[in-house]
C-alpha cells in the first residue's frame, strides 16, 4: 500500500504529463517548444520573434546637474579613455552673514574643501582606529591623479536666454573647453602634493587631535584652499552675501580638472554633499549691565555648500583597444553582429521587435495569441554577454530597456514596486537587468555572462491590447530608480535622448546581437515568450 508521501509524488507526476502531452498536442506556432526547465514546467516557449538590434553613437550629451558625477580618468580598456572633469556652483549655508569685527587675512585659520566619499565601513580596531573600502571607483585606486581645482569663470544660468528664458538652460558633456578657457586661479594651491600633484582618492580615514581629542571622519578628499582668495570673495566682499542669488554670479563655482600620471583612476562623487568650511577669529562679546562688552575673541565659520547648477565634463580619447568601438558601423536593417553599451558619452543599442512597429510577422502573432486565448506567463529579453572581448575590462552590474521612441519606462518598470532601501539602485529586482555572473556567489574573478529583462506586460499590450510596438533603446544604468532621459547634442533619427541612469555610468559592455557569425547563434538576443493554452 502506497503511503501518503509516495501517492502525492505519483499524483503530480500523473497530473504533470497530462498537461504536457495536452500542451504538445494544441501547439502549432512556429519557433515555439515546450520548456522542461525547473522555472518554466509545462509552459510553451516561443523564442522565434524577429528581432533588429543596431548600435547607436549618442556623443556629446546632456549633463548638467546630475545626482551623481565622475571625477577622474577611466582607461575602459575596449570603450577607450575617459577624463572626466567636473564643475559646479557653490552656495551660502547661511544667506547674509554678520561680522562682529571684520577679519583680516590673518584670521583666517583655515579653508577646507570636503567631499565624501561611497564608502563601506570594514572594522573598527583595537585602537579605535577604523578600515574603509571605498565603493564606485573604476581603474587602479592607487593611481595618482594631477588634480586642480580652480575658480570658475563661466556663469550658469538657470534658463535659457536663446528660448526667451521658457526652459531650462542645458549643459553638454563635450564643454570642457568652456569652462577651461574661462578658469580663475589655482584654489588648492597646499604645500602637500597629496592634496593636488599627486593626488589619490584614499580610502583611509581622516584623523586630527585638538587639546588631547581625537576626531576620526570617514573617508572624504578633504582638502586645503586659498585663504587669501576666499578672504576677498567672502570678507572683502561681504555686500555680495546678501542672499544665493546675488552671490552666485559674485562667486561662479568650482572647476576641478584631472590630469594622468600613472594610469587610470576614477570616483563616482555625490558633489552636493560637498562642503568649504572657511574658520576664522572674531570678536567675542558678553553682556554686562544690558551693554555689550569684549570677551575675547572665538572661532566662527562660514560654510559654503556645493550646490546649485553643475556640468559633468567628459572627454574621451579612442586606444588601440578601442579601434572595433570606434569604427562601429549601424545597420538597422539586418541588425548588428555585437551591441556596444557604453555610458556617458558612449553608445546605446535600439531593438525592434517582430519586424517592427506594423510588420506582417507581429499581425500573425496576435492572431495566433488572440484566437488560441494564450495566456502569457512571462517574456525576456536575453542579452549574452562577448566575454573573450569583455574579460579583461570592467563590467556593469546592470543594463535598462526603455521605450526608446517616447523616452519613457516600460510598463513592467512602472508596474515594478520592488524596493532595497540600503541600495536604491539595486531596486525592481523583477524587472531585472542585473548581471548573471560566473561561478557562485563568494567566487572571485566572477563575470558576466548574460543580462535578462523581463518585459511581460509590455508584449501583453503589444499582442492583446494593441498597443504600439514601440522602438526599445538598450543602455547601461548607474541606477535603476532614474528613469528620466537626457538630451543629446544632436539629435538623431533613431533617438533623441539617452536614460540619465546611463549618463551617470563611466562602464560598457559588449553583447552578441541579432546578426551574429553562425558560431555565436546560440548566443543572439532572444525574445523569450512563455504561455499556456486552455484544452
Amino acid at each position: 500500500m502506497l503511503n501518503n508521501s509516495t501517492f502525492k509524488k505519483l499524483l503530480f507526476l500523473i497530473v504533470g504529463a497530462g498537461f504536457l502531452i495536452s500542451c504538445d498536442s494544441e501547439y502549432n506556432s512556429i519557433g515555439a517548444d515546450i520548456v522542461d526547465d525547473n522555472d518554466h514546467f509545462g509552459f510553451i516557449k516561443n523564442d522565434g520573434a524577429s528581432i533588429v538590434a543596431f548600435n547607436q553613437k549618442t556623443n556629446a550629451v546632456q549633463t548638467n546637474n546630475l545626482p551623481v558625477n565622475p571625477l577622474g580618468i577611466f582607461n575602459n580598456g575596449v570603450f577607450g579613455k575617459t577624463t572626466a572633469n567636473f564643475v559646479t556652483q557653490v552656495e551660502l549655508k547661511t544667506e547674509n552673514p554678520t561680522f562682529r569685527e571684520v577679519p583680516t587675512v590673518a584670521k583666517i585659520k583655515s579653508v577646507v574643501l570636503n567631499i565624501p566619499y561611497y564608502a563601506t565601513h570594514v572594522e573598527t580596531k583595537s585602537d579605535g582606529s577604523n578600515s574603509y573600502e571605498l565603493d564606485s571607483v573604476y581603474g587602479n585606486i592607487e593611481n595618482k591623479l594631477k588634480l586642480r581645482i580652480y575658480e570658475n569663470g563661466y556663469y550658469l544660468r538657470d534658463f535659457d536666454p536663446n528660448d526667451g528664458f521658457a526652459n531650462a538652460q542645458k549643459f553638454y558633456s563635450d564643454q570642457n573647453a568652456v569652462f577651461n578657457s574661462a578658469k580663475g586661479i589655482q584654489l588648492n594651491n597646499s604645500d602637500f602634493p597629496e592634496q593636488n600633484d599627486l593626488f589619490v582618492f584614499s580610502p583611509e580615514e581622516h584623523v586630527t587631535r585638538v587639546d588631547g581629542k581625537t576626531t576620526r571622519e570617514a573617508p572624504s578628499m578633504k582638502l586645503d584652499l586659498d585663504k587669501q582668495f576666499f578672504y576677498d570673495k567672502l570678507i572683502a566682499g561681504s555686500s555680495n552675501l546678501v542672499n544665493n542669488n546675488v552671490f552666485k554670479n559674485h562667486f561662479r563655482g568650482l572647476y576641478f580638472q584631472v590630469e594622468e600620471i600613472s594610469g587610470s583612476s576614477m570616483a563616482m562623487l555625490n558633489f552636493a554633499n560637498g562642503t568649504i568650511t572657511m574658520t576664522y577669529e572674531d570678536k567675542k562679546i558678553k553682556i554686562v549691565n544690558g551693554e555689550e562688552v569684549d570677551d575675547g575673541v572665538q572661532e566662527k565659520t562660514i560654510v559654503l555648500n556645493l550646490k546649485g547648477n553643475s556640468v559633468s565634463l567628459l572627454d574621451y580619447t579612442p586606444t588601440g583597444a578601442s579601434q572595433n568601438y570606434d569604427n562601429v558601423v549601424s545597420n538597422p536593417v539586418t541588425g548588428d553582429q555585437k551591441l556596444y553599451l557604453k555610458g556617458g558619452n558612449g553608445s546605446v543599442a535600439m531593438v525592434d521587435l517582430f519586424g517592427g512597429e506594423n510588420s506582417q510577422e507581429l499581425e500573425t502573432l496576435r492572431e495566433q495569441a488572440i484566437s488560441g486565448n494564450w495566456l502569457i506567463n512571462e517574456a525576456n529579453l536575453v542579452f549574452y554577454v562577448d566575454q573573450p572581448v569583455m574579460q579583461n575590462n570592467l563590467e556593469p552590474n546592470r543594463i535598462y530597456v526603455y521605450n526608446a521612441k517616447d523616452n519613457r519606462p516600460l510598463t513592467d518598470y512602472l508596474f515594478d514596486v520592488t524596493t532595497n532601501g540600503a541600495k536604491p539602485k539595486y531596486a525592481k529586482r523583477i524587472f531585472g537587468g542585473t548581471a548573471k555572473l560566473t561561478g557562485k556567489a563568494g567566487d572571485e574573478g566572477r563575470r558576466a555572462i548574460q543580462y535578462k529583462i523581463r518585459i511581460t506586460e509590455h508584449i501583453k499590450n503589444v499582442l492583446f491590447k494593441d498597443s504600439t510596438n514601440v522602438r526599445l533603446g538598450v543602455a547601461v544604468t548607474e541606477d535603476i530608480s532614474k528613469s528620466t532621459s537626457l538630451s543629446l547634442r544632436t539629435p538623431q533619427t533613431a533617438f533623441t535622448k539617452v536614460p540619465l541612469s546611463s549618463v551617470m555610468n563611466p562602464l560598457g559592455t559588449v553583447l552578441y546581437g541579432t546578426s551574429p557569425v553562425p558560431s555565436n547563434e546560440n548566443k543572439r538576443l532572444k525574445l523569450e515568450i512563455y504561455y499556456t493554452k486552455p484544452n
